[in-house]
């Protein structure tokens, strides 16, 4: 897969999905778009952070 295609599957469609879920439920579309457009990359960031890097270690 392209790097193109994994960043807008991982920040492109929760954005997207945020902003449609705005616009029919009255809410501001740009400020839930860029939320849910964000969200994903701190996921990425604590699951990085609590997984051990190197298993042989690991109890």
């Amino acid at each position: 897969m392209s790097e193109l295609a994994f960043l807008l599957l991982l920040f492109g469609l929760p954005a997207a999905v945020g902003f449609y879920m705005a616009r029919r439920r009255g809410k501001n579309p740009f400020l839930w778009g860029v939320i849910s457009g964000i969200f994903p990359f701190f996921l990425v960031v604590l699951h990085m952070q609590h997984k051990p890097l190197d298993k042989k270690n690991t109890p």
